[in-house]
């Protein structure tokens, strides 16, 4: 990798200040320091140029919300039986009345369904 220094400069570089003066050139991981830092350089090669292109990022795809199941999964995880209800006061009272019948209630999930079997009356 090489680079053309445009201007003088002396950058910190491997514990100690380097002069470089115009008209310079660079090599090696010099030349990748400081035209990734986009000092005053002008890149000489294929690879140095490579450095000044932006990355090409992937958009990130966002999956799409999924859709509630048609039936009420009460032993599914919290977040799917909410899910399934929505702000819907009959599900809500149905899935509160399932989750009354496990052995072992899940207290938090009790409380957001009561609230909103109460919104709805």
């Amino acid at each position: 990798m090489r680079a053309k220094m445009l201007e003088n400069i002396a950058p910190y570089w491997n514990y100690g200040i380097v002069n470089l003066a115009k008209d310079d050139e660079v090599a090696g991981e010099l030349a990748a320091y400081l035209v990734s830092t986009h000092s005053p350089v002008e890149p000489l090669d294929d690879e140095a140029r490579a450095l000044l292109e932006a990355p090409v990022e992937e958009p990130e795809e966002k999956p799409e919300p999924a859709e509630p199941p048609e039936e009420l999964d009460i032993h599914g995880t919290a977040a799917d039986v909410l899910a399934w209800v929505g702000d819907d006061p009959e599900r809500a009272a149905e899935a509160l009345e399932a989750e009354q019948a496990k052995d072992k209630p899940r207290s938090t999930l009790v409380k957001q369904m009561e609230k909103l079997v109460g919104a709805g009356e």
